[in-house]
């Protein structure tokens, strides 16, 4: 493990060694009903486990992304078997993930993306409760006027073209 990666997570996590950093390191196992052996792995992982999450989300969406064009193609010839389609999708996209993870300059900015990502102070519940609300009356207030404007405007020609005629 590089000791790095594993800075940057205890910082993220506030000095503990555990996911979250909720402090619960110190417990018992027969007080938290959490293994510690589980907690040392999670936290000797660090944010690698996260860089290794975002692979896994690579390769299924390859997966999914290679399935749904090589159907569409293969339609165009014949009725496509999709068992062959989409184990042929899963091999490509496993292989090309996996080299994607061995590419240096992929993993290099993959790690540098989840190491800023953990520095981020991210807003508490109550924050994005009061920001949405903001969002939402704004945008209510914006619409009641965009609606007024087309009132009045729709109003107007509807005068102007009445008399015309």
């Amino acid at each position: 493990m590089n000791p790095k990666h594993m800075t940057a997570d205890l910082e993220a996590n506030g000095g503990t060694d555990t996911e979250g950093g909720e402090g619960h390191g110190d417990r018992n196992p027969d007080q938290s009903g959490v293994n510690s052996a589980v907690l040392t792995t999670r936290a000797s992982l660090g944010l690698d486990r996260w860089v290794q999450y975002v692979f896994v989300v690579v390769a299924a969406f390859f997966l999914w992304f290679l399935d749904k064009v090589a159907t569409l193609v293969w339609q165009n010839f014949a009725e496509p078997p999709s068992v062959v389609i989409t184990a042929a999708a899963a091999v490509i996209s496993i292989g090309g993930t996996v080299a994607l993870y061995r590419n240096e300059r992929a993993h290099t900015l993959v790690t540098d993306v989840v190491s800023e990502l953990a520095k981020v102070t991210w807003p508490s519940r109550k924050e994005t409760y009061a920001s949405t609300i903001v969002v939402i009356v704004t945008s209510l207030i914006a619409a009641g006027v965009v609606g007024a404007f087309d009132f009045v405007w729709s109003f107007l020609t509807d005068l102007l073209y009445k008399h015309k005629v």
